[in-house]
């Protein structure tokens, strides 16, 4: 088992490299905080229609928000009681982070609520990066089925073909990962490099960036 250490310390890099602010349920969610979301709701309207829900979801699942600011990674109480978990699910989240600066914080923000194809795209490259990083840290190769069943449960909203169409992107990522070579992502190439140069030890597989 790697150390909790080791986890914060990457996901500390990782936000820092990438502009983002990270938090935990167990951080409290104070006032700096909700005053970040209330911010965040000042982006747009649409912007605006999630934020409640997403403060509402921090308590069973990690969720990232645009704001004014960096991007704020809220982080369940389920993704930091591990030490793989929090390093898994801190680099899923700041690749949605990498999205919204990519995109800017409006138009992901809004492509992300109204278009499900998207939404599906952006969550299977984020769930990739999550496998790619345990895949690292443990050496087992991830297999499709629990990040498929996340994707496809009820917190994303999607129906059948946006689900085909994550499973497609997963699969190609999986292959990928398979092949011995590092998913084109990112937060999964930064993982890698920060991996071998500071705790080289950790990186169970042979891989390729």
């Amino acid at each position: 088992m790697i150390p909790m250490t080791l986890s914060r310390d990457l996901v500390a890099h990782l936000a820092t490299k990438h502009g983002a602010t990270v938090v935990s349920q167990a951080d409290g969610i104070g006032a700096a905080v909700r005053a970040l979301l209330d911010g965040a709701a000042r982006i747009s309207p649409v912007v605006d229609t999630i934020v409640d829900e997403l403060l509402s979801r921090t308590a069973r699942v990690s969720v990232t928000v645009p704001t004014p600011g960096d991007p704020l990674i809220v982080l369940s109480p389920a993704a930091v009681a591990d030490p793989l978990r929090y390093a898994m699910t801190g680099a899923h989240e700041l690749q949605h982070a990498v999205q919204i600066h990519a995109g800017g914080r409006v138009r992901t923000s809004i492509d992300y609520v109204a278009s499900p194809e998207l939404r599906a795209r952006a969550e299977a490259d984020a769930y990739a990066v999550g496998l790619w990083v345990g895949y690292l840290l443990t050496g087992l190769l991830p297999t499709l089925d629990d990040a498929l069943a996340s994707i496809a449960g009820e917190t994303y909203h999607l129906d059948a073909e946006e689900v085909a169409l994550a499973r497609g992107v997963l699969e190609s990522h999986l292959a990928t990962m398979a092949g011995g070579t590092c998913p084109p992502l990112t937060i999964a190439l930064d993982v890698l490099t920060w991996l071998r140069a500071e705790h080289p030890g950790a990186v169970v597989p042979t891989v390729r960036p």
